[in-house]
């Protein structure tokens, strides 16, 4: 099987809040399910490389041009591979998310920078449907069991197996759910269903990331203090 991984251990930066802190108000209730965006989500480059949050990157500016309806250019699969080399300094180590949104943030990737990015709960399903509904989308980290990639390989959905061993870490980008719960997420060049027993055992970091055409297209109804927002990035 030619999936590999890549994501570094979680880091959460202690100047950061929860999403939920950053909610101008109560966040609605979410539909009771979210289709991912009609587009495609190609492997780039993860079936060679640990560049799974490089990807996970791309996966996000797709899912976003198609929800706003805007041609922004997507990143190739050599440009992809071409930044993620860049932040390792030539190795194939793999990447942090939290370091990787840091930089996406701060300097830019693939030419534009997002206007934010915060945590969201790794254990609260109603948060995780609240985040893919309202901020079209996350990126999770999990840890990847061998099920996992045995049940991609079989196009059946991911759930807990005792006893399958951790490969390592993996980022995946949530963009949907079904109404059972779990999370629809672009993986590895197509969607994967993550059932919430999975996520519950495996799921140790998830991130919304603000892109500035989202921002732009909900004006000023984003429900987010942005403002509170950048200070604290400021400290990361």
């Amino acid at each position: 099987m030619g999936y590999k991984l890549g994501r570094l251990p979680a880091q959460r930066p202690a100047a950061l809040a929860d999403l939920q802190t950053y909610a101008t108000g109560k966040l609605p209730t979410p539909p009771r399910s979210i289709n991912p965006p009609t587009t495609s989500y190609p492997i780039d480059g993860n079936d060679r490389y640990g560049d799974c949050v490089m990807a996970g990157v791309a996966h996000l500016i797709s899912a976003w041009d198609t929800e706003v309806k805007e041609p922004n250019a997507i990143p190739t699969e050599q440009t992809i591979v071409e930044e993620y080399f860049k932040l390792t300094g030539g190795e194939d180590t793999g990447l942090s998310e939290s370091e990787t949104l840091r930089t996406w943030h701060r300097e830019g990737l693939f030419g534009e920078k997002i206007a934010g990015y915060a945590p969201v709960s790794t254990t609260n399903l109603l948060e995780w449907h609240q985040a893919v509904a309202f901020f079209g989308g996350m990126m999770l980290g999990i840890e990847c069991p061998q099920s996992a990639q045995e049940q991609f390989e079989a196009g059946e959905p991911w759930t807990y197996v005792e006893g399958s061993p951790v490969l390592g870490g993996h980022c995946v980008i949530a963009l949907g759910y079904g109404p059972n719960g779990g999370l629809h997420v672009a993986t590895w060049g197509s969607i994967a269903v993550l059932e919430a027993a999975f996520l519950a055992h495996y799921l140790d970091e998830a991130w919304v990331v603000l892109p500035p055409q989202f921002v732009e297209a909900k004006h000023g109804r984003l429900g987010i203090d942005l403002q509170t927002l950048t200070e604290d990035l400021a400290k990361v």
